[in-house]
């Protein structure tokens, strides 16, 4: 199956260029130095992507890949010019966090082992990742059978045939008439980059783009994360990674459920965001002992980075957002909390006032974002609240029948080290906020509070089932690294107490290890099986509500020879024939499901039997219909009035449909020509 993949390495490589170059350069030209912009470039990557998108489109130049090249440079010559007149910025003399000793970097000496236990952690998070997720996919052109996946497929063709890449714009796909038509399109502008290295198929670059991101993004976001949170332990960087690729409900769950490939990159990208954050907030909110304390330019610097990350996640999906804010609620209560605490010891009222002005302002802020990112969209409750705390505390969500012990059993450790450390105290508070929102979200008495708490996520269970990890994760890898440390602990006392001390070097590396063999393997359980299963029986050519058999895409793959590029194909969405332009290049009456235009209303109810003059024929001379793609009734959602309403293009009968004459049949999918509205 994986040899399937092996012509389409070249194109993936490029995508990772794509992906890690453009963040490279503008960290760099910005004076970030260190390998922990390795981890962090692709958030800056795709904030370059999506701004390059929007500013194109402002002044009129069509978005492709040497725009996207020529961009990126630009925006790294500006870095380059800002952080000259920026000051360097450092950090505050003396400003170690507790327990280390100013002067000296704990772990002087074994430097090594984090970039050692960081590049082990991505290496075993990618390809447990990639390798699933290929088996989930099967062969590089399928494709998810799912709702959404029309949109995000027809929308790369979108920008690759207008040029328009922009977020404020992309929508007009759909609704063409839109001055503003807001839809996130960074990842669409990604896969757009690399269809040309795929022999034109947007479907193979659409799978790239998920594994890439998914597969190596994520991880890698994660590892960048736990460095903030728990310092430079080789351990908590290869669970880190480890447990990246463990959770059954991201990013397997978003691959089956919409799909929501946009939310997979702004999750992927979210620990980015959260890691700046804490290192703007100072050593006081994380148990890095190698933690100091920005001066005033490093706070701009940190500030000014953690910018370009939300806007990436806004570019992206802003759902991600949403969940940093629901983190960032304890996180920043700690952090204020200190600062206060800190001049009320020194007496210092004038610090004390701005601190509670600052309160104002930010809860003001915080609500107004919240309100305006919030939706009226709403998926009812399935199960009760408890047993949606139950599900999110056991990564059980949405009807999962196994529960990954390992991942439970190290994140239950990290709740322990997270309040016995009372730094990341905030991380526990962060968790248990995700976990409610899910279980609101899950079994939550319907209702305005139900609606306002989740309806970012459109009360969705399955996005907020996939927030879980953010706070998870980073748990998981602390409760490793403190595991290890009381194993080693004991083993010492141990040795010590057998008279033989000597041995008690090797209980550190050796507890390591231990852990290590247990946990890597035994994450990857019968969960993720579960997951697997799910995943393939929508990326599988035949089912009950696939948009596409592959009768109907192969007929689509023929497109190209039988008709020309300017004629317009009358399509029902909802039985897959929409997708005509993704595979195709050919312009359709439909791009994504939904209520037609009523231009497009005439002709999809009456173009089977129209005759010269009807209401039908001059509806399809000024769409300029030249075509109708007849997938049948096997519809997304079966049987549903929408669906059924398109009578002119469903089940057409040749015999009886005189305006419609056969061009190919393949199988029970048939492409018919519009003949009957020429007048004689």
């Amino acid at each position: 199956m994986l040899t399937d993949w092996g012509p389409h390495l070249p194109a993936f490589l490029v995508l990772l260029a794509y992906l890690w170059l453009p963040g490279l350069a503008l960290l760099w030209a910005f004076g970030q130095r260190g390998g922990r912009i390795l981890l962090t470039a692709p958030a800056f990557s795709v904030a370059v992507v999506g701004l390059t998108g929007v500013v194109l489109d402002l002044v009129g130049i069509p978005y492709g890949a040497l725009a996207q090249v020529v961009a990126a440079v630009v925006l790294a010559a500006l870095a380059w010019l800002v952080g000259r007149l920026l000051p360097r910025g450092g950090h505050v003399p003396g400003s170690y966090a507790a327990g280390a000793e100013p002067g000296a970097t704990p772990g002087d000496g074994r430097r090594w082992l984090f970039p050692a236990g960081a590049a082990a952690g991505l290496a075993i998070g990618a390809v447990l990742l990639v390798r699933r997720m290929a088996s989930v996919i099967g062969h590089p052109e399928a494709l998810a059978q799912r709702w959404d996946n029309i949109f995000h497929l027809n929308a790369i063709r979108y920008v690759l045939e207008t040029g328009n890449g922009s977020t404020l714009t992309l929508n007009r796909m759909v609704s063409p008439e839109s001055a503003i038509a807001l839809y996130p399109a960074a990842w669409h502008q990604l896969a757009s980059l690399v269809v040309p290295l795929t022999g034109d198929s947007v479907l193979v670059a659409h799978n790239l783009t998920l594994l890439a991101v998914a597969g190596l993004v994520w991880p890698a976001s994660c590892i960048f994360l736990v460095r903030c949170l728990v310092g430079p332990s080789p351990v908590a960087a290869v669970v880190a990674g480890t447990a990246a690729a463990g959770f059954s409900v991201f990013p397997l769950g978003l691959m089956a459920w919409g799909p929501l490939f946009p939310n997979i990159l702004a999750l992927a990208l979210a620990p980015v965001s959260l890691g700046l954050l804490v290192r703007l907030l100072g050593p006081g909110v994380t148990a890095d002992r190698t933690a100091r304390t920005p001066d005033a330019a490093g706070r701009v610097r940190l500030a000014a980075s953690l910018a370009v990350t939300l806007g990436a996640l806004f570019v992206s999906q802003p759902n991600a957002f949403l969940a940093l804010l629901v983190v960032a609620v304890p996180l920043a209560a700690t952090a204020w909390w200190l600062g206060l605490r800190a001049a009320a010891g020194a007496r210092r009222r004038g610090p004390a006032l701005g601190l509670a002005a600052v309160a104002v302002v930010v809860v003001t802020a915080w609500l107004l974002l919240w309100n305006v990112l919030t939706t009226d969209r709403a998926w009812d409750p399935f199960t009760s609240f408890g047993r949606g705390v139950g599900e999110a505390v056991m990564f059980t969500a949405n009807g999962r029948d196994d529960v990954p012990w390992v991942l439970v059993l190290l994140t239950a450790a990290g709740v322990y080290a997270a309040i016995s450390r009372r730094r990341l105290r905030w991380v526990v508070l962060g968790h248990l906020s995700l976990v409610l929102l899910y279980a609101v979200s899950a079994g939550g008495e319907e209702g305005p509070w139900r609606e306002w708490l989740t309806g970012g996520w459109y009360v969705d269970s399955y996005r907020l089932a996939a927030t879980l990890p953010l706070t998870a994760v980073p748990l998981a890898a602390l409760g490793a690294a403190h595991v290890v440390e009381a194993l080693a602990a004991g083993a010492a006392a141990l040795a010590s107490f057998a008279g033989r001390p000597g041995a008690g070097r090797a209980a550190h590396p050796v507890a390591a290890v231990v852990l290590l063999a247990l946990a890597v393997p035994y994450s990857q359980v019968e969960s993720l099986t579960q997951a697997t299963r799910w995943g393939k029986q929508y990326y599988a050519w035949e089912g009950p509500e696939n948009i596409l058999t592959r009768d109907e895409y192969e007929l689509l793959e023929e497109l190209e020879e039988l008709t020309d590029p300017d004629d317009v194909i009358a399509v029902n969405p909802w039985n897959g024939g929409s997708l005509a332009f993704a595979v195709a290049e050919r312009p359709v009456t439909q791009y994504h499901v939904g209520t037609p235009d009523p231009l497009v209303q005439e002709v999809v109810t009456g173009i089977d039997a129209a005759v010269p003059g009807s209401p039908a024929c001059e509806a399809a001379e000024e769409l300029d219909v030249r075509y109708v793609l007849d997938f049948g009734t096997q519809f997304i959602i079966p049987d549903d009035p929408a669906a059924l309403a398109y009578t002119g293009v469903n089940a057409v009968d040749p015999a009886v449909d005189l305006n419609l004459v056969l061009v190919e049949r393949n199988g029970e999918a048939a492409l018919y020509e519009v003949v009957g509205c020429d007048a004689p």
